[in-house]
């Protein structure tokens, strides 16, 4: 072969290779998407949740570790480290960002510097805190609703159901949480009607716990309502521990609280729920934009109810309460 030939057939073949290159590296890139999400408690008390994550995210055909990169960061029950978990998920290309709670949410929104879609779980707080309203979020945030703060007359009406002589009840709660004044002004109001007074306890941090109840007990509070939002999620097992040495009957809004060793629990189902935030994700990760997504509000609530932990209580609950239940946990 002549050398002119040769060097044209080594040129082609070199610029064939660029090509080929070029054409493969923004396919790779575009291919692989990353979604950055933020619990509240830790890997061992959230795999369910992780498996929901999963899951919702299958839904709409997005298949982690097929082009999807699910990259799940825990505070461990300290909501002071949403920060720092978001800053260091975002120094990586990220499409969208996950979060429960004010906190979460909170914290995600001020990473994301209104570039990033936040797939937000509203719970405990109040949705109008983060976005315009529920049909039109605008911003780069929206999600779902678990509507809890909604359902505090439910609750109380449930505890005074499984206790008739019931006459002064606990009402334990995060202040950081904007918001939570008016929940508790409105669970006096609903425990009024019923003949029942409120005590209120705080708790900001783990350690908070054992004083919080310490206090309810000493104020003689007979039952406790444990306000919902991803801090007192987190520390579920240690919260319904101190409601059992301190014979107070719990209700909460979450199922995990009575898996966890409380008595009741009435509200949305957090796997449901969660799994439709990972919807969310999905489609957000895809290209639809927040502001084109309504927040979703939960329309079926449960209601679930341990008798292993009430007959530890010394507490009997009525055959008429045990049959509106939709479980009944032995």
């Amino acid at each position: 072969m002549k050398p002119i030939a040769a060097l044209r057939l080594h040129c082609s073949a070199a610029f064939l290779a660029l090509l080929a290159l070029a054409v493969a590296a923004p396919a790779q890139q575009t291919s692989a998407l990353r979604i950055g999400w933020v619990l509240s408690g830790t890997a061992e008390n959230s795999r369910h949740l992780i498996e929901a994550m999963r899951a919702g995210l299958a839904d709409e055909g997005l298949v982690v570790g097929r082009g999807v990169e699910l990259d799940v960061r825990f505070t461990e029950g300290r909501p002071e480290r949403y920060a720092e978990q978001f800053a260091d998920l975002i120094k990586k290309p990220v499409h969208v960002l996950a979060a429960s709670g004010h906190a979460g949410i909170s914290a995600a929104r001020d990473a994301s510097g209104g570039r990033i879609p936040v797939a937000a779980y509203f719970c405990g707080n109040a949705v109008d805190q983060m976005v315009e309203s529920f049909a039109k979020p605008g911003g780069n945030i929206t999600g779902v609703s678990c509507l809890s703060a909604e359902l505090a007359a439910k609750r109380i009406e449930l505890l005074k159901d499984a206790l008739p002589s019931l006459r002064r009840i606990g009402f334990l709660y995060d202040p950081r949480i904007p918001g939570k004044d008016k929940e508790l002004a409105k669970t006096r109001e609903i425990a009024g009607k019923l003949g029942m007074t409120v005590t209120a306890a705080t708790a900001s941090a783990a350690e908070d716990f054992e004083d919080a109840f310490a206090a309810l007990y000493r104020d003689r509070a007979e039952a406790v309502v444990i306000s919902e939002d991803a801090f007192t999620f987190a520390h579920r097992a240690r919260i319904v521990a101190q409601a059992a040495v301190h014979q107070m009957v719990d209700i909460s809004a979450y199922r995990e609280f009575v898996l966890a060793g409380g008595v009741m629990s009435y509200g949305a189902n957090s796997v449901e729920r969660l799994r439709h935030q990972a919807r969310y994700a999905a489609r957000m990760a895809r290209g639809i934009k927040p502001w084109d997504l309504p927040i979703d509000q939960a329309t079926r609530f449960e209601f679930v109810v341990s008798l292993k932990a009430a007959r530890a209580r010394g507490v009997t609950i009525p055959q008429r309460l045990l049959l509106r239940a939709d479980e009944v946990i032995e």
